[in-house]
């Protein structure tokens, strides 16, 4: 992983280290000047090991989350770096036709017609490269996709890639072995080939099975002459090693080759930083020749640093609201030990400590609880990766087959994740410990509230007023820039500044904080702005915004109105003689420490308020999803054959297909595939690496993909299919390159995009857009009338126009290699997919049933978004500390009371009902509150997405058993941590609580 919040790893690991060496100078100078007060902080520490535990605990959480996040991050970067060392091994740039980079970009294997060239040209590369310094390896290959039958194992691989090279060029890229040996191409016999382990592993091969290799009407038979490892072989997956000169007579080519690797001196991975270099040394050789030199595996380098970039974002942001939870649990914390000592630091006061003296005890307290809880947040967070990463790869082996993730964590992240840890709970800490010195040393002698402060009167004027000020200009900002996040930053700001500027009027707290409450929910739950100002664009910045408001909002609502609530509940329980003492002295704590009670109860509340939104919209959109309809698009097989062996003639190759009866089809379509350099007409972009596909009548008439949103003057999606089947150079494009005003995505956008229309429109111009083929350097203007829908699967990536409009231009190099059936009704599609394998095994095919396409798609989100869900829930182990380390303290903090209602009655059970009773109030509360809001924010966003065409008649789903079960373990837990504290809070004994000090 390259980048965190767009720094580079690296830079930022060195920036966080100097920042927190500097900080734990200060830390440590202001140790030597103070060393009383620093023996003072440390010695609490020790005083009470199980608290000090529980603190470690709580602090340690946001470390643990953020670890994992960037730990997941590196994992993912480390399998797409892996995947293409595995298929390039040591070569670092791919010199072929004019057009392979293009092809490689778009991820597809290439397309129909191809160029071959003579073996001839790898000797003109390799003298171009001599003497620079730059290169140390170049070999002619052979890549296609062919067909493999084990004779033996009775066994099939229709998508195997077959793998040749000069033996004795091909010494700098690597070793070839076989059980620990190093082999080599120049070992095989006539007749031998090498299978990789994945090949393998498909055709339960072993060494001396016979096998058939099949390219298009050519075969060949052959010996499986060893079982071997070897990273350069062009695939990630099932691969046949050859000699050059054995692929070359079962291709027919004699003399030419398809491609020339190019290794550059150094490693796999450092030698594709010379490829800028390699690439321009090349070019004066290559232009002559028609060929291209693509730094392949620098792009494949980089891609890999995105799509950890990608999945560290992912988690980070799910992980947001639980980190926000962490840093109250600090807050909290620390807030709880002035509480518990402030009648001890009001006589230090009293006796000359200065206020700074007591903000650096409590700073070396807790940066001494600092770094343990980083550290042992770092190994947690590690850890809690490694099960990420498990889960994860059973969910992408069950929607992507062959993918696998290699787990790996660099020293970069662990260094980035405990230096963050660390740093915001310093500066939480520190924050933490000045607020809590100011303090009236009389008031706290007596344990008295603090009187107002005039000072403090101003200080609120002024925060106040420039808070509104700048909420005003946040709020203008947004509005012109059609900015729903900052318009509402700016309105939280607002309504937040109000209530300080309330305050310093004198106005009641209760009136001040359920008007600021109210004002939040109305502005977050309801959408005002867009009543008031029409669509605004949005991210997924706003949904950590209006969360947190919303859950800041309703807990100032109840905890300043909790007497009205808390008094219903005893008026209706405390009925039952037994229980009436015990509701009221649990009614009177959290009431006497609203602050407290408030930031416990905002902190639960957050996380299940997360979780709940989480959980209904995965659902509903998974449901939407679950419609093989809407997936196949009115199809029920989909078969792609080998571009070097295509089908020109589908419908007619099936009445000679063996096993296979026409008559089970009631439609069959083709495609082709065309990777090619698009730009938008008119505008300053340049040509980005896309694919054009062109499907045939029989496809354009059946297909039922629906479109969120069309070009003006047509008046339904079949009407724009019709046009691109009847017209001429017409087409539409998939959703992935069009912007959109409700931006929730993770990852980026393709390099080709569109603009002058959001996804959201209702209707737009046509827009004109130039494909151009590299290879031929022959071009074609579309204009595009149409969008895909959200809802149509990751396959139809690409512009979509009739095969005509491309035969027309592009001739055979669009031969259709893509096919789509739709099976009569009571044929198995499954049955049929296997069939169409069998029978067209010699070009290569592979078939699908797109109910099992959909189904693996499905399985593998669901495992992927349970365990999202289960990374959020990591906050709810931050809310169960909480209610344990309040709990401890109250055990301490109250332990003249509970000697006194035991002195005047009260029973063990009672004193431990007590503090169970003031558990389930935060515990029940956040999960009910959090449950309803998450409900309504779930029903907000599935209601707005049913207004977009992608997502019409859209379920509200809520998987209310899921909630359940999950609460339930959740307070059973909740409890567990308080029942301890309440148990020993039940052993005091009056009369030596009585004289506690």
């Amino acid at each position: 992983m390259g980048k965190l919040f767009g720094i580079p790893v690296d830079e930022l690991a060195v920036v966080l280290l100097a920042l927190l060496a500097a900080g734990l100078a200060v830390v440590g100078l202001l140790a030597l000047r103070n060393r009383v007060f620093f023996r003072m902080g440390i010695r609490n520490i020790r005083r009470r090991p199980g608290r000090s535990a529980l603190i470690v605990v709580g602090s340690m959480l946001g470390t643990a989350i953020i670890a994992a996040a960037l730990a997941t991050g590196d994992t993912m970067g480390r399998t797409v770096r892996s995947s293409a060392i595995s298929a390039l091994g040591q070569a670092d740039e791919v010199v072929a036709a004019q057009g392979v980079a293009t092809a490689l970009a778009a991820g597809t294997e290439g397309t129909t017609g191809t160029r071959y060239f003579p073996e001839s040209y790898a000797g003109k590369i390799r003298a171009a490269t001599q003497g620079s310094g730059l290169v140390d390896g170049v070999t002619p290959v052979i890549v296609e996709t062919i067909a493999v039958q084990d004779l033996t194992t009775r066994q099939n691989e229709p998508r195997a890639t077959l793998f040749a090279a000069d033996p004795e060029s091909m010494r700098p890229f690597g070793d070839i072995t076989s059980d620990g040996e190093t082999v080599s191409l120049a070992d095989l016999k006539a007749g031998e080939v090498y299978l990789n382990a994945d090949a393998a592993d498909e055709l339960d091969a072993k060494a001396g099975d016979m096998l058939r290799v099949l390219a298009g009407q050519e075969f060949i038979n052959a010996t499986v002459k060893a079982i071997v490892h070897y990273d350069g072989g062009a695939t990630d997956g099932s691969g046949l090693l050859l000699p050059l000169s054995e692929a070359q007579r079962l291709l027919d080519k004699p003399g030419l080759v398809k491609a020339v690797f190019v290794s550059n001196t150094g490693g796999a991975e450092s030698g594709a930083e010379l490829s800028g270099q390699v690439i321009d040394r090349l070019e004066p050789t290559l232009a002559p020749l028609g060929l291209e030199a693509d730094n392949t595996k620098e792009d494949a380098l980089a891609a890999a640093d995105t799509a950890g970039g990608a999945f560290m974002s992912m988690f980070t942001t799910f992980g947001s609201f639980s980190i926000a939870a962490g840093i109250l649990l600090i807050f909290l914390i620390f807030v709880m030990l002035a509480a518990e000592r402030r009648g001890e630091l009001g006589i230090a006061r009293a006796v000359g400590t200065r206020r700074g003296h007591l903000v650096q005890m409590f700073l070396f307290e807790g940066v001494a609880y600092d770094l343990m809880a980083a550290a042992i947040g770092v190994l947690l967070g590690v850890a809690v990766a490694y099960g990420m990463v498990l889960v994860m790869a059973a969910a992408f082996a069950q929607a992507f087959g062959d993918f696998e993730i290699s787990y790996s964590v660099k020293p970069t992240s662990l260094v980035v994740s405990y230096a963050i840890g660390v740093l915001v709970t310093l500066l939480v800490v520190t924050f933490s410990a000045w607020r809590v010195s100011r303090m009236n040393i009389v008031s706290a002698i007596r344990d008295l509230p603090d009187p107002p402060v005039e000072k403090e009167r101003r200080r609120r004027w002024i925060l106040g007023i420039v808070g509104v000020l700048l909420g005003g200009l946040l709020a203008v900002s947004g509005v012109s820039a059609e900015d729903a996040v900052a318009l509402g930053l700016g309105v939280a700001l607002i309504v937040l500044s109000f209530v300080p500027i309330l305050h310093a009027l004198g106005l009641p707290d209760r009136a001040v904080h359920t008007c600021a409450g109210l004002a939040l929910l109305t502005w977050f739950l309801l959408p005002i702005d867009r009543w008031l100002f029409g669509e605004l664009k949005v991210n997924f910045s706003m949904f950590l915004l209006g969360g947190l408001m919303i859950v800041i909002g309703a807990t100032w609502t109840i905890v300043y109105n909790a007497d009205v609530l808390l008094g219903a509940v005893a008026s209706t329980l405390g009925r039952i003689r037994a229980l009436a003492p015990v509701l009221r002295m649990s009614i009177a704590y959290p009431l006497r420490s609203v602050f407290r009670t408030g930031v416990t109860l905002a902190m639960f509340t957050l996380v299940v308020f997360t979780i709940v939104v989480g959980s209904i919209t995965t659902s509903s959109f998974l449901g939407a999803m679950d419609n093989v309809q809407v997936f196949g698009g009115g199809f029920d097989v989909r078969a792609t054959a080998s571009p070097a062996s295509p089908v020109p003639d589908m419908p007619d190759a099936l009445r000679f297909a063996r096993g296979v009866d026409p008559a089970d089809f009631r439609v069959v379509a083709s495609v082709s595939d065309l990777p090619v350099d698009a730009k938008q007409v008119g505008t300053e972009a340049k040509p980005e690496t896309y694919v054009v596909h062109g499907a045939d009548r029989a496809y354009l008439t059946n297909t039922t993909y629906s479109l969120a949103t069309r070009a003006k003057g047509y008046e339904s999606d079949a009407a724009v299919w019709q046009a691109i089947r009847d017209g001429k150079n017409l087409a539409v494009v998939d959703a992935f390159v069009v912007p959109r005003r409700a931006n929730w995505a993770f990852g980026p956008m393709p390099a080709f995009r569109l603009s002058g229309l959001y996804l959201e429109d209702e209707a737009f111009d046509p827009i004109p857009v130039q494909v151009e083929d590299p290879q031929t350097g022959k071009s074609l203007t579309v204009h595009v009338i149409g969008v895909l829908s959200d809802r149509t699967p990751e396959l139809m990536a690409g512009i979509w126009t009739s095969q005509s409009s491309v035969v027309a231009v592009f001739g055979d190099r669009v031969i259709p290699t893509t096919y789509l059936f739709a099976v009569r009704d009571g044929v198995d599609s499954d049955a049929e997919a296997k069939a169409l394998e069998s029978a067209f095994l010699s070009h290569g095919m592979q078939a699908d049933s797109l109910q099992s396409l959909l189904d693996d798609v499905i399985g593998g989100n669901l495992t992927f978004n349970r365990l999202i869900m289960g990374f959020m829930g990591l906050g709810l182990i931050v809310g169960v500390a909480a209610l344990g380390v309040i709990s401890a303290r109250s055990v301490v903090e109250r332990r003249q009371q509970i000697g006194v209602l035991r002195a005047i009655g009260f029973r063990k059970q009672m004193v431990q009902a007590c503090f169970l009773l003031e558990s389930s109030f935060i515990a029940l509360t956040s999960i009910v509150i959090g449950t309803g809001l998450g409900v309504l924010v779930g029903h907000n966003v599935i209601r707005d997405s049913r207004q977009t065409p992608s997502w019409e008649g859209m379920a509200f789903i809520v998987p209310w058993w899921t909630f359940v079960v999950v609460f339930l373990v959740v307070y059973a837990v909740a409890l567990a941590t308080t029942f301890l504290p309440a148990l020993r809070a039940s052993r005091v004994y009056p009369a030596e609580a009585l004289r506690y000090q």
